[in-house]
């Protein structure tokens, strides 16, 4: 034995959890619900929902592999009597030319806050006149779609991301989330 070392005791040397063995058991248990859990979202029922809560982490991006979605958005044209694209950069100019601008934002986190689509709308129509967003003319009212195209698939050549407001877009991939009612804009368009 060398000078200052420590004797070591070789019957004791396997380290044991803290707590009793029943408590040690329990905490094995409660992990493997857990991660079954993970694995396996628990049903919606009202006795499950802070566990459904805490297990949530495995469907945060259930889709994001499919598609990438990026927000449109058209008015009425009061003169030609159909939709016609709108760009929103002229309202929404912080980051205007790409993914993180206020409009794509807005868009993403209000799509089904019917209250947020009505001050979409009235921002549009109360600044359309002194803003330069494509379109001329009178508007009578808004329309706002979730375009949804598909991811190329691994491997292949990714195109840099471009906003391009103003493009025609094909129809399939279009996902409509509102829209101003026709008897709205035929009033709006009679003034």
């Amino acid at each position: 034995m060398q000078c200052g070392a420590i004797p070591v005791q070789l019957e004791n040397s396997v380290a044991v959890g803290p707590g009793p063995r029943w408590f040690r058991r329990v905490l094995v248990g409660v992990a493997v619900v857990y991660f079954l859990g993970l694995v396996k979202h628990p049903p919606q029922w009202r006795g499950l929902r802070v566990a459904g809560f805490f297990t949530e982490s495995t469907c945060l991006f259930p889709r994001a592999n499919v598609f990438a979605s990026d927000f449109r958005l058209s008015a009425w044209s009061c003169a030609a009597i159909h939709w016609k694209p709108l760009d929103p950069r002229a309202y929404f100019p912080i980051e205007a030319d790409d993914k993180e601008s206020r409009f794509q934002r807005f868009a993403f986190f209000y799509q089904k806050s019917r209250v947020g689509m009505h001050a979409l709308e009235g921002w549009i129509e109360a600044r359309h006149a002194i803003t330069d967003d494509g379109l001329t003319g009178a508007i009578g009212g808004i329309k706002l779609d979730r375009w949804e195209r598909p991811i190329p698939d691994p491997g292949s050549r990714i195109e840099p991301y471009v906003y391009r407001p103003l493009d025609v877009l094909p129809t399939e991939q279009l996902k409509r989330l509102y829209f101003t009612a026709g008897p709205e804009r035929r009033e709006r368009c009679a003034h």
